[in-house]
């Protein structure tokens, strides 16, 4: 009785010692799920769960897990395996795999004792596939009460899943901007030689509209890291039409670094002003990898006839729809004064001059500067300097069009359409005249022709571009016409597919002005999706401040 009596008492002071022992030394900093160190493919960690405090997590299928420390790691949408099957783990260890909040753990996967690994299989290995943008929380731990040393290896494998993989879903990209992309993960496509064969390898897709200028679409750049493809093509995602291709361009600042050659790509063509191009990034063979795509638009040339002088008019040709005539004001100088239009003088005019001769007493006059240029449009009778008859300065419909319905027209005379830009700006534009039914009305402010805000059009959902695109501020805006009152929820989404902002608001029959706060959004490329009823509605916008 005496020997159990001493061997408790040793026991106890063993127990005091250990646990004054253990006081002594400071706990991990990722002690606890929320100081979690966070992890990323690729890495390894090493530490100690010595002097790890209780955790009260999950088992996740575990063996009496108790003392750990906390990793955190953000999905990429790529299979991830962890494993302590590294040289420096002595002890059991166990890794548990977590999703939620450290407040509120889900198990995803867990793993305790890994056969292949060495040391007996006392190691860990757990692969679970993430999800792009997910937090997850991992717990390295021991098998009941193991603690001891660690290595911790990050693996990621399979392809980064692209939101751009399809031709339907090209990302926009503007002129003179570049953004980073990676075909890792994306599918090949079913396209035609162009230029190149183009469909043994994964490839993303973009749209740029065109300028009516030169432009260059080139993954010359640092952020390229494998032998490129680019593919050009006009048409519709179901009927590409080819417009030019390359592998391998031998420009000298296209050589990719890790072979010496020119493995990078480039291609230039002559754009029409409004027409949408799909430009196919892929790899030669079946190569993937990351890059950097530019795109430089050269300004289009000025056409002939129409500048500075109304005697040079270029004819447009009345019809029941929109046929749009391409334009340019650059490189124009101001032939007559600015005039004060829905309230506004612009200080300058750099105009250029179209004609049209009247088949009715009413015509609709229609300028779309698109979402770069904010453009003026002066329709006048008699003389360059003559009255002005019907102006428009309020970019009303969708895309930045600039509208005037013109009445009491003398058929078999002809008009003049002057187009400018505000205060001075310059850039390409389209312009038609068609014939007078329109579900657009008037505003009331007793100006003729004059277009301050569209009424909607009946039983249809009009919704205008964002403007101005790109956006300079904290603001963005979207022209809506309703046809009733209905509940609408705004939603921003980045080119990952992200849901970055979301708001509902209450929009009224007729013309509603909504405002976007995207204030904290970072430079780049992004949707703003419109959503009433079952009806979705997406827009492109660019955030450039």
């Amino acid at each position: 009785m005496k020997t159990l009596t001493n061997f408790i008492s040793q026991l106890a002071a063993f127990a005091l010692v250990l646990a004054m022992s253990t006081a002594a030394y400071a706990q991990p900093a990722n002690d606890l799920c929320a100081n979690a160190t966070t992890v990323t493919c690729g890495q390894t960690v090493s530490g100690s769960t010595l002097t790890a405090t209780l955790d009260a997590a999950p088992s996740c299928g575990l063996n009496f897990p108790r003392f750990g420390v906390w990793f955190r790691f953000v999905g990429t949408g790529q299979t991830v395996t962890l494993s302590t099957c590294n040289a420096g783990t002595n002890y059991d260890s166990q890794i548990g795999v977590f999703s939620g909040t450290c407040a509120a753990l889900t198990c995803v996967a867990g793993n305790d004792n890994d056969g292949a690994c060495a040391a007996g299989g006392r190691k860990s290995t757990v692969t679970f596939n993430s999800a792009s943008g997910t937090t997850y929380y991992i717990w390295v731990t021991g098998a009941v009460s193991a603690r001891g040393s660690y290595s911790l290896s990050v693996a990621c494998t399979g392809g980064v899943s692209s939101a751009n993989d399809a031709c339907a879903n090209a990302t926009p990209v503007a002129c003179g901007a570049t953004v980073s992309g990676t075909t890792v993960g994306a599918t090949s496509d079913a396209v035609a030689t162009c230029g190149t064969t183009l469909n043994s390898g994964p490839g993303v897709w973009y749209s740029v509209v065109g300028n009516g200028g030169s432009i260059t679409v080139s993954t010359c750049n640092a952020g390229t890291d494998f032998d490129t493809k680019l593919g050009v093509f006009s048409g519709t995602c179901a009927a590409l039409v080819c417009v030019g291709g390359n592998d391998d361009t031998t420009a000298p600042e296209c050589v990719l670094p890790a072979t010496g050659f020119n493995r990078k790509s480039r291609v230039t063509f002559q754009s029409v002003a409004g027409t949408t191009y799909y430009v196919l990034v892929t790899g030669f063979s079946t190569l993937a990898g990351n890059f950097e795509l530019s795109v430089t638009c050269a300004a289009a040339p000025p056409p002939t006839g129409n500048f500075n002088d109304c005697s040079g008019a270029i004819t447009l040709t009345p019809g029941a729809t929109c046929v749009p005539t391409s334009g340019t004001n650059v490189g124009a100088t101001q032939s007559v004064a600015p005039i004060a239009c829905d309230g506004f003088t612009s200080s300058s005019a750099l105009d250029v001059w179209y004609k049209f001769t009247a088949t009715q007493s009413n015509h609709v006059v229609i300028a779309n500067g698109g979402t770069t240029f904010d453009v003026v449009l002066d329709v006048r009778s008699g003389a360059c300097d003559g009255t002005t008859i019907g102006c428009s300065d309020d970019q009303i419909l969708s895309g930045g069009s600039e509208v005037v319905i013109l009445s009491g027209l003398t058929a078999g005379t002809t008009y003049l359409v002057r187009v400018y830009g505000w205060f001075g700006a310059t850039g390409n534009f389209t312009v038609c005249v068609t014939n007078g039914a329109t579900t657009l009305s008037e505003d009331n402010t007793g100006t003729p022709g004059n277009l301050d805000v569209f009424q909607g059009v009946t039983n249809e959902i009009v919704v205008g571009d964002v403007y101005p695109n790109p956006v300079q501020s904290e603001l963005a805006f979207m022209n809506i016409g309703m046809p009733q009152d209905e509940f609408a929820t705004f939603q921003i989404i980045d080119q990952m597919g992200r849901i970055v902002r979301s708001m509902n608001t209450q929009l009224y029959q007729g013309s509603n002005k909504v405002e976007l706060q995207v204030d904290g959004l970072a430079k780049g490329a992004y949707f703003a999706t419109v959503t009433v009823g079952k009806e979705v509605f997406r827009k492109m916008m660019i955030i450039n401040r």
